[in-house]
């Protein structure tokens, strides 16, 4: 095996492990930081997004049904999200944030942009440019090689 295979392995996942950290400090598990993230991926693409129905977070997700239902129970507990029913449809179930949920995402989110800034400061610009380029070619080459099942 190539030894720069091993380093990039090795460097993606130090930087794949940061949301566990996240989930450690905060007292969230792995599927409930999948469903919060699914609900900012979904917020990233249609910004002003406030509620979101479940059949949308889970088709980012493609957890079985219990394993959904269970992180949405857990984080409505933690008063993190919370459940609606529109009278005008009922079949379909949404959740949406509450105020400390709002409040926890827009804290690690600032927390997140200032840690980027002082690395963006540390590398310097021309680096950090660069590494956005190579991270964005990188990820359309594993998009193209990807295997069809």
């Amino acid at each position: 095996m190539d030894e720069r295979n091993i380093r990039f392995i090795t460097a993606v996942g130090r930087v794949s492990s940061q949301p566990l950290l996240f989930s450690a400090q905060s007292g969230f598990n792995s599927s409930e930081i999948g469903v919060i993230r699914a609900m900012m991926q979904i917020v990233a693409e249609e910004p002003g997004t406030e509620l979101f129905a479940l059949k949308e977070i889970n088709n980012r997700l493609n957890y079985t049904r219990p394993n959904l239902s269970q992180a949405i129970n857990k984080l409505e507990d933690k008063g993190f999200i919370e459940r609606v029913i529109l009278k005008n449809d009922r079949r379909v179930t949404y959740v949406k944030l509450t105020e400390y949920g709002i409040k926890t995402l827009t804290d690690k989110i600032n927390s997140i942009f200032k840690r980027l800034d002082k690395i963006s400061e540390i590398m310097g610009r021309e680096d950090t440019d660069k590494l956005i380029e190579l991270t964005l070619r990188f990820m359309d080459a594993y998009d193209k090689t990807e295997e069809k099942s």
